[in-house]
This record gives structure tokens, sequence and C-alpha cells, in this order.
């Protein structure tokens, strides 16, 4: 037990490395690319700090373990929003959302509509017996990933008509020692190490929830999930010490939208049926916790109140209990369901 524990913590570690330099490269690829603001914090350091989800749920769906692919998606998304409040108590005094664009809005909220496709799938699946598929792959799945290219286009789209300020967010060149070419083997580099991490990582979970007893939904959820979410915890932290508060929240924002994304890898490489209709019904369960705790802090973005406790906004606390009590309650499923 003690062997498996410290191979996952081991797994964990390389892929928090990889990921925070893979966030870093990111950067370095969009700036020397002259890529826009959106695609540097909502879109492309967004999918290199979400590589990590990426692998880790196409490797659980190779072995067979689609409850912890899915969880990992969605527990990801939910790990994510509470980074916000980690954001917010160390930026000073007044909520974070004070400081960031209205244009977030819209990110989040095609996150949320990504994130209710997938439990509007879960319910027919599991309550009308309704499963449709393509050669294999689940037509929920094309939706979403349609759904979410149609997005990324809307947010670039977006942010090419209402660019940000940017002396707010980039300064001349700031890694002048690094070629794009430099930049791009780096990028591969940290990728490869975290196709690697996040296969066994996988692993390493299913053994645990044999060995432990507790459901793969809860391992997925919030274990693993945990883990390859810690480098969009590290490059949202680094952007708020940098005072590129709009980057830091486009970051999880965009990494929310590529979780749901995932799902679709996940089911096309998922050869032992539709990847949605064969998980438990309590995905349905860290959906909903990710969806509120997104609509909390949509609704602080847009009302912009200016009160705070321990230099926290009422919006970052009350998505962080949120948080809390969701992981009890999967804690609980998660010993029940066997």
């Amino acid at each position: 037990m003690i062997q498996i524990w410290l191979k996952f913590i081991l797994m964990a570690l390389l892929i928090i490395i990889s990921g925070t330099y893979l966030s870093r490269f990111g950067d370095i690829i969009a700036d020397k690319s002259g890529l826009g603001q959106a695609f540097i914090g909502g879109i492309l350091i967004a999918m290199a700090t979400s590589l990590p989800e990426l692998v880790t749920s196409i490797s659980s769906a190779v072995v067979g373990v689609p409850d912890i692919a899915v969880g990992n998606a969605f527990g990801s998304n939910t790990f994510n929003l509470v980074i916000l409040a980690f954001a917010d108590l160390i930026q000073g005094r007044g909520p974070l959302l004070l400081r960031v664009n209205y244009s977030h809005i819209l990110s989040g909220l095609i996150g949320i509509l990504l994130s209710s496709l997938v439990v509007f799938s879960l319910i027919l699946s599991h309550f009308l017996n309704i499963h449709l598929s393509i050669f294999g792959l689940g037509v929920d799945s094309i939706i979403l990933l349609f759904t979410y290219i149609v997005g990324v286009r809307m947010i670039y789209r977006y942010d090419k008509k209402n660019p940000l300020d940017p002396n707010e967010e980039k300064e001349a060149d700031p890694n002048p020692d690094y070629t794009l070419r430099k930049a791009g083997f780096g990028f591969f580099a940290c990728a490869v190490v975290i196709v690697f991490s996040g296969y066994y990582l996988t692993i390493t979970a299913d053994q645990l929830s044999a060995l432990t007893g507790i459901d793969q939904s809860f391992i997925g959820s919030i274990l693993v999930a945990a883990a390859t979410s810690l480098p969009e915890f590290v490059a949202t932290i680094s952007a708020v010490r940098l005072n590129a508060y709009n980057m830091a929240v486009g970051n999880i924002f965009g990494s929310n939208i590529f979780n749901m994304a995932v799902i679709f890898f996940a089911d096309l490489f998922y050869r032992q049926g539709i990847l949605l209709a064969d998980v438990k019904i309590v995905h349905i369960l860290t959906a909903a916790i990710g969806i509120v705790m997104a609509t909390i802090i949509l609704i602080g973005l847009f009302y912009r109140s200016r009160r705070s406790f321990l230099f926290l906004g009422w919006d970052s606390i009350a998505a962080a209990a949120v948080y809390l009590i969701g992981v009890y309650m999967l804690f609980r499923l998660g010993l029940n369901i066997m």
C-alpha cells in the first residue's frame, strides 16, 4: 500500500514540475509567435496546463477505467475554480474579480454550457437508456467537441474585437534568452514526461481504488483531479504575483473549457463501449458542483462587489464552501458505491 502511494505521489510530482514548465514554455511560444491575449491566457496556456488531464483521461480510457477518465475532467474543473479562492487570498485587499475584465463571463458561460451538455448526456444514458454512437464514438462526445470548437472561436473573435490592455498583461520580450524553436523543444519534452507520468498515475489510481475500497469516481474526481490540476494552480498563482489578473482568470476558465473537450478524446480511445454510457451516475453530482461554483464566480464577476472578508471576496468564499461540501458528499458516495 505504501509503495503504491509513493508511486502515486512521484507521478503527481512529475506532472506538477513538467506542467509548470509546460505552462512557461507555452507562454513563451504565444509571445514569440505573436498570438493574441485570448490564446495566451484562455486557450494556449489553458491547453498547456490541461495536458495532464488529457493524458490521464485518455490513459484511463485505454486501460478500461472510464470513471477515472470522466471524474478527472469534472474534478479538475471544480479544483480549478477553487484555485481562484487561493489567488484571491494572495492578491491583497479587495476581491480578485474587481481586477479582471468582463470578457471572462463569455468563457465561463461556455464552460457551464459544456458541463451541462455532459449532464444531459448522462441523464439520457442512465435514466432513458438512450445511447447514440457513430463507429463506436458517442454522439454526445462529438457534439461536445463541436461546441468546444465553436466556443473557442467565439472567445478568439471577441478578444480580437475587445483586446485587453497590453500594459496590464505583457511586457516587452520578457524571455529574451529563449527562441521560438528552443521553447517549442522544451514544450515537447515536458509533454513527453506528462504522457509517461499521466499513464502510470492512472494505473496507480486504479490500484488505490481496489486496495482502499474507495470508488473510482471519487479517486478520479478528487485525488487524480487535484494532481493533474496543480500546473493550473502554479500558473495561476504565478500570474497573480505578476499582477496579470486577466491571464490568471482566463487560464482557469480556459482550462475548464478544454477539460470538457478531453471527454471526447477519452471516448475516442475507449474501446469497451460508449464512455458516458459506461460511467456511474455520480458524475452528475461532480458536474453540478462545478456548475454551481462557476455560476457563483460569474455572478461575482458581473456584480463586482467591493466587500471582502479576511482578504477574500464573498464570491470566493462561497465557491470554496461549495467545493468543500461537494468533496464531502463525493467521499460519502464513494464509500457507499462499490
